[in-house]
């Protein structure tokens, strides 16, 4: 697909602050249809960081903050391959060996995309700690974190949330923009913000009610892991508490991919910019 088939959003439906309640519940059904694939995802990067924080933990953070949006254009490709054809989702070699192909021809963007967001978000560490120390407010240690004033955290609060914001617009859809659209690291960030801007109502309702999910779970959570930790140690609570993360996080990418599927549907059928790639590879296999 060229890069002028989409000059804006498409949705099928009227978008409004309901759509993101919507947007949520079909991201937990779309989730629970592709645990297996998000948890082996997440084995493979948890044993990749792993092994380079043996190395230097500098390093893993810089090479997982690098390749998140190859992760991401990676289990977005694998929720298109399934919803598109499910019956190619019960021969996980298959869909696995299909998506690893397509990911692929579109890796170099992808990396330069990784790089570009690397560098956005040093830039604005950087601007962050500028606002903090132009507020005489000084980086928190574990001793002066016990003694923040309410005043202090909601300010900190609101620093780290402009900082963060501008970081988050570029990337909320850029990942599949790229893998999709076909578009460049740069047009797919462009193009997000204008996404976030198009279907702003339906994102921030979104996004609350993942925070409102997060927060009720993590409190159901933190009782059972007081329950379990007097009983059996710290060793099960660490372990649930990676698993409530690992589910969380699930649930993010599956609404997030949900909310780009739903303003950027494919056309007639068609999976974007994928055709081309996918008819390139039945090509080749016949020769």
């Amino acid at each position: 697909m060229s890069m002028t088939s989409y000059q804006q959003p498409q949705p099928k439906q009227p978008i409004s602050w309901s759509t993101g309640k919507q947007w949520l519940n079909q991201g937990i059904k779309l989730f629970q249809q592709m645990q297996k694939h998000w948890y082996a995802t997440l084995l493979i990067l948890g044993l990749a960081v792993m092994l380079l924080s043996m190395l230097s933990v500098q390093v893993a953070l810089m090479v997982l903050m690098l390749v998140m949006p190859v992760m991401t254009a990676w289990y977005y490709l694998l929720c298109r391959q399934v919803q598109t054809n499910p019956q190619q989702a019960q021969v996980p070699g298959q869909l696995w060996s299909h998506c690893r192909s397509l990911l692929l021809s579109r890796l170099n963007a992808l990396l330069i995309l990784g790089v570009l967001a690397v560098a956005l978000n040093y830039a604005m560490h950087a601007v962050q700690l500028m606002l903090l120390e132009t507020m005489q407010l000084p980086v928190l240690t574990p001793e002066t974190a016990a003694e923040i004033t309410f005043s202090e955290a909601l300010t900190r609060l609101l620093v780290s949330v402009l900082t963060g914001l501008p970081v988050a617009l570029l990337m909320a859809f850029s990942p599949a923009l790229v893998v999709f659209n076909e578009d460049s690291p740069i047009q797919a960030m462009i193009r997000s913000v204008k996404t976030v801007f198009f279907a702003w109502q339906a994102i921030l309702s979104l996004t609350l009610w993942l925070m409102m999910l997060s927060m009720a779970a993590a409190f159901i959570l933190s009782l059972v892991v007081g329950l379990l930790a007097g009983a059996f140690g710290m060793g099960i609570a660490n372990v649930l508490i990676l698993l409530f993360m690992g589910v969380m996080m699930g649930v993010v990418f599956s609404a997030n991919y949900v909310t780009y599927d739903a303003l950027y549907p494919p056309k007639n059928g068609h999976q974007d910019g994928m055709d081309s790639m996918q008819s390139q590879e039945s090509i080749y296999k016949e020769i």
